[in-house]
């Protein structure tokens, strides 16, 4: 997005939260739900949103992990608390777009019992091997899984997690035989998979830490463009994996009903934040891209479009899960 246009939209969300009268809200700590386990990018969203927000709300932003059916637990949760802004939600497409296609049964709608606040930041998946794996690029691994079939096994956060999904589309448009190891969030998948106890994985770009230490092999990315962060990898596509584009995104929501001002005042907030040039400096460098747009109505667009793009290719391969 184009500097100018970034400081236009900022500008008009920070016009629009002066017009508002003065909120006796917050007067005692929030907390930020995340619905995954602790470690890979739930946790640097989850720093990066607390340190930002606390001082700037007045009041502790408190992270608060409660992992389980990729992500349905915690927003199940969010759903039903009460609808005050003292309970927020790290809402991301996996949650919003892809499970509601998922899943037959879900403890939420992602339309009806979500008021959108804010997008913080997009990234994509970076498909990783063990740095011992005779495994060198893309196309070594299809030939690998191809000659071993049903004997080559990826982990990822969870069912109908992007990473879950990254390896289905993999599967799909490469015919590698490949077998997913649901796991409880990105961190167990990781250090299994320098364990040696995976031969692959789809994971967020928390992961490059690993891969800069020597522990990991990144062969290419899953999003529709190379990554600031490391620009020597390819994209799926560029790889050869035609079609494959996986994008990925995280936000903030909160229980439908909370007061219009609140929802306002935290977006106002990110908007800051998402302004300010050292916090977009610390999101290059785990690389993530700071959101073009901090407004509720540009969330509430991402979250209907990714759902029907989703449903689209759920429909075309029958995963499902009951």
């Amino acid at each position: 997005m184009k500097r100018s246009t970034f400081l236009r939209a900022t500008a008009a969300t920070l016009l629009a939260a002066a017009a508002l009268p003065a909120l006796a809200w917050p007067d005692k700590p929030i907390t930020l739900v995340v619905p995954y386990a602790p470690g890979g990018m739930g946790s640097n969203f989850g720093n990066l949103v607390s340190e930002a927000l606390s001082p700037a709300l007045g009041q502790r932003v408190v992270v608060d992990y409660k992992s389980g059916a990729n992500g349905a637990l915690g927003a199940g949760l969010v759903a039903r608390a009460p609808a005050d802004g003292y309970t927020l939600l790290m809402a991301v497409n996996s949650t919003m777009a892809i499970n509601p296609n998922l899943y037959s049964k879900l403890p939420f709608d992602p339309i009806k019992d979500f008021a959108p606040v804010s997008m913080v930041f997009t990234n994509a998946n970076v498909l990783v091997v063990n740095a011992n794996s005779p495994v060198k690029s893309v196309q070594d691994l299809v030939a690998h899984a191809k000659a071993n079939p049903g004997k080559v096994n990826y982990g990822s956060a969870g069912n109908g997690s992007t990473p879950h999904l990254s390896g289905e589309m993999f599967r799909l448009l490469t015919g590698a035989p490949v077998v997913h190891v649901p796991y409880r969030g990105s961190g167990p998948v990781v250090m299994d998979l320098i364990g040696g106890q995976l031969d692959f994985a789809f994971v967020d770009t928390a992961v490059l830490t690993h891969v800069r230490a020597g522990k990991l092999r990144a062969l290419a990315v899953t999003g529709s463009k190379r990554l600031g962060v490391a620009p020597e990898l390819p994209t799926m596509e560029e790889a050869g994996v035609k079609g494959f584009r996986v994008d990925t995104w995280y936000s903030l929501a909160a229980p439908a009903g909370t007061p219009p001002e609140v929802i306002q005042r935290l977006s106002t907030e990110v908007g800051r934040m998402l302004a300010d040039p050292a916090v977009r400096e610390r999101m290059r460098t785990i690389g993530v891209d700071p959101a073009e747009d901090s407004s509720p109505a540009y969330l509430q667009r991402v979250i209907q479009s990714d759902l029907e793009r989703w449903k689209t290719f759920l429909a075309g391969t029958r995963i499902r899960v009951e």
